[in-house]
């Protein structure tokens, strides 16, 4: 009953401080992991995990999070494959669980945001398991570039994160895609790029940003273009 009650103050202390903050006061942390594959249920387990901060409508390149996970399992090959990230890269590595306090500590006081963040909240929510992280991803409200990017732009046919780069001009081609860092950088380009286009239209707290977000999530297209979108 404490814990209910506990989420309930929670989610009120969060909304006041949502509709109080304007976005140029608000921090946010970019968030990206890569896995052993896409199957949490399944026993799959994060190999990396990169967070990047933005303040003051800047990306801090003096604040960066990037870490190797020992995942305790094998790396199938078709994963390596994609983030190229091998058995001998993790093996000497910490495990999740060891650097739960080094992630809360990075993304403390900040806004989550990630590019179908669902994806990497349900992984650091299953691999730690009873822990002060896991308990974090259960009551915190992220930021979806999808939705934000559905919600700002509608008719998009394509909502995969490379091809909005490349829709919107944002520069990629110095990034590695599919490394938990490349892809945070990517979207921090695309959130800066969003964040604007928002302020543009008058949203001037985190509560606009999450009803623009509801408008995309809402959007039966984005649901055709959510595979593999990761």
């Amino acid at each position: 009953m404490k814990s209910i009650f506990n989420k309930i103050k929670y989610y009120f202390e969060k909304q006041k401080l949502f509709n109080r903050v304007t976005l140029e006061q608000s921090n946010f942390a970019i968030l990206d992991t890569e896995t052993t594959g896409l199957r949490v249920s399944k026993g799959d387990k994060v190999v990396s995990v990169a967070s990047i901060k933005i303040s003051e409508f800047k990306i801090r390149e003096d604040m960066i999070l990037d870490e190797l996970v020992n995942p305790q399992i094998k790396i199938p090959e078709q994963s390596t494959m994609i983030h190229n990230i091998k058995d001998e890269d993790v093996k000497d590595k910490p495990t999740l669980i060891e650097i739960e306090d080094k992630i809360l500590k990075f993304i403390k006081k900040s806004v989550l945001v990630g590019h179908n963040i669902d994806f990497d909240i349900k992984f650091l929510k299953n691999n730690a398991k009873n822990t002060n992280l896991a308990n974090r991803m259960k009551v915190i409200q992220p930021i979806d570039t999808i939705h934000l990017t559905a919600g700002l732009f509608p008719d998009l046919k394509n909502y995969e994160l490379t091809s909005l780069c490349e829709h919107f001009n944002i520069k990629a081609d110095d990034q590695v895609r599919h490394s938990a860092l490349g892809d945070c950088w990517l979207t921090a380009r695309l959130f800066l790029f969003l964040l604007n286009k928002a302020k543009d239209l008058g949203i001037t707290n985190i509560t606009g940003l999450i009803k623009l977000c509801d408008r995309g999530l809402n959007l039966h297209h984005i649901i055709k273009n959510a595979k593999n979108i990761h």
